[in-house]
């Protein structure tokens, strides 16, 4: 009989997202985070250490916020994964590494390299090392192009881009090595994350990032989307506080999470400019030179039933705090 590790949970920081508070609690696991230094890696990582815990980053390059965590530098798809995680031996791993849309699209054999084989290196590394709780940074892209609500027990349709294929077979693969060795895989499927941090990446979210520095004055042009695209639109502290629950729950019951904010931040591109414009009235215009795949809404029962997360950070809220940050508001 396999055995399977179950880690005891702890109720995540309020960052926006309402946390089960009834999830038992135990201080000072020891977490590792494959692409730390990314958008939602770091902000997990901040929640995690919030919380008590040890946390160490593996990624290209370090995370310039996170100076006093340890980090190990690796490519993905290299043996260093596997060195590392065996020296370290983590409770568990949240792997958020990956080759984005619009990348994945102009280097499909990167978008394998990256995306699948690095996935599958981080899972033979895991298993090596006896790692059993495995979570994974899956996206909605999943789903397509379909329009209405979404959720995780529906059929995957067969106009799936190449970045969303590349998850899906991730998430399969997830699936196959709980059902061959026991680890706890818990993929999430993010939708529409937005934060702070400077993005270099190709993709959807480099598009919305454009459109929030409209809040610096200037005007900008968007090669990549006509503004009638809609998007589930998720803070990234309610991401991270989703992909904490998924690293500490004692037990999963599924192994695929919509990762959402509240429905009232289901807009389109020109609304989520025009809530820009709302907070800093100076703000730039948007010129739309381009169009991409719209998505509709994600439903989060299991999400919120399961793992005790709630999303509670608006689009006008998040705005105002990363405006904020970023010192335009």
């Amino acid at each position: 009989m396999k055995s399977v590790l179950r880690s005891p949970g702890i109720q995540a920081p309020r960052h926006g997202a309402v946390p089960n508070t009834t999830t038992r609690t135990r201080q000072n696991m020891h977490i590792a985070i494959i692409g730390g230094s990314g958008l939602i890696g770091s902000e997990t990582a901040r929640q995690l250490v919030a919380a008590g815990h040890t946390v160490t980053l593996l990624s290209r390059r370090p995370a310039a916020d996170l100076p006093d965590l340890p980090w190990k530098a690796c490519e993905i798809a290299d043996a260093a994964v596997r060195d590392t995680l065996a020296s370290i031996r983590p409770a568990a791993v949240i792997h958020l590494a990956a080759l984005l849309q619009f990348s994945c699209d102009q280097q499909p054999a990167e978008a394998i390299r990256i995306n699948v084989d690095g996935t599958v290196n981080v899972l033979e590394a895991c298993r090596a090392a006896g790692i059993r709780r495995v979570v994974f940074g899956s996206s909605m892209a999943v789903y397509g192009r379909r329009t209405d609500r979404m959720s995780e027990t529906d059929p995957i349709p067969d106009d799936v881009g190449l970045y969303g294929q590349t998850k899906r077979l991730c998430e399969i693969l997830g699936a196959r090595y709980r059902a061959l060795y026991g680890m706890e895989f818990v993929a999430l499927r993010y939708a529409g994350v937005i934060g702070p941090q400077e993005l270099h990446s190709a993709g959807m979210a480099m598009v919305r990032q454009q459109i929030r520095s409209t809040a610096s004055g200037k005007d900008v042009t968007i090669d990549d989307a006509s503004g009638r695209e809609t998007v589930h639109l998720t803070h990234v502290s309610d991401a991270a506080a989703a992909t904490v629950a998924a690293a500490l729950h004692p037990g999963p019951a599924h192994t695929v999470y919509n990762v959402a904010g509240p429905i009232d931040n289901y807009m389109t591109l020109v609304d989520y400019h025009a809530a820009v414009r709302a907070l800093v009235p100076h703000a730039g215009a948007v010129h739309w030179a381009g169009s991409a795949r719209g998505a509709g809404p994600l439903d989060l029962t299991r999400l919120q039933t399961d793992l005790g997360v709630s999303p509670a950070v608006t689009v006008p809220e998040a705005l105002r705090r990363d405006l904020r940050t970023l010192g335009w508001l």
